[in-house]
């Protein structure tokens, strides 16, 4: 009996996990765009198991009062965090409900006519940076930090490889952290991106913030020094 027991629930984690895969490689023709959020820890700060039960029972509601069908899931992002993927949700909604539930960032993607989604991490409603890859591989697997997976304990994890130079979409860069030697005119003409910058290594290194949080203005930190640089 404990044998079939476990046979059972092994058919169930992979039944829900090889749905979730078969969306995010676009092999469900009725999914178009997907989205990825939780309702935990709003502002980057730090709630009680509880606190972020009930909030996540919100956001479940938030969605459902629109007409979407979040399919529960789970991960690690520095700590442990229960999230939501919703199909066929609009952009606009995605950035909406991350405002909403003061969430710093959402994922959203989109089906292209090769039936590939491309994948937007999104600050506010300004896209970051672009995915075309989502892993499940081995490698994957092996992971005990940031990863999603189907909500049950035994699921399989997968990855979108965001701020990986490996599976970069745009011309191939190096990052660094250094901030390059200015002239008072180009602090002066990059004020604004500057002050960004320090604000976000100030955040990179505010303990009372979640790791998430600290991992999400360190990857932003870099976009924003190469931002910097190519202005020079």
């Amino acid at each position: 009996m404990k044998s079939l027991l476990t046979e059972w629930k092994k058919f169930l984690n992979e039944s829900g996990f090889n749905r979730i895969k078969n969306i995010l490689q676009g092999k469900v023709a009725s999914v178009d765009t997907v989205g990825f959020m939780t309702g935990e820890n709003p502002m980057a700060q730090k709630l009680s198991s509880k606190e972020n039960r009930e909030l996540n029972k919100e956001l479940m509601a938030w969605f459902r009062e629109r007409g979407y069908g979040p399919i529960r899931i789970r991960g690690k992002f520095g700590s442990k965090e229960r999230s939501m993927m919703i199909p066929n949700i609009s952009r606009e909604d995605m950035v909406e409900a991350g405002k909403y539930f003061n969430q710093e960032s959402v994922i959203w993607g989109e089906k292209t006519e090769e039936n590939r989604f491309v994948f937007e991490y999104i600050e506010g409603d300004q896209t970051m940076q672009k995915r075309d890859a989502v892993l499940f591989d081995e490698e994957v697997q092996s992971r005990e930090d940031f990863f999603s997976q189907e909500r049950q304990s035994a699921a399989r994890k997968f990855y979108i490889p965001f701020f990986d130079d490996q599976y970069e979409m745009e011309e191939g860069h190096e990052y660094d952290y250094d901030l390059p030697s200015l002239t008072a005119q180009q602090r002066k003409t990059n004020k604004t991106l500057i002050k960004e910058i320090n604000n976000r290594i100030g955040y990179s290194l505010d303990t009372n913030r979640t790791p998430k949080s600290r991992w999400h203005h360190r990857q932003i930190l870099r976009l924003k020094l190469r931002e910097l640089k190519k202005n020079l």
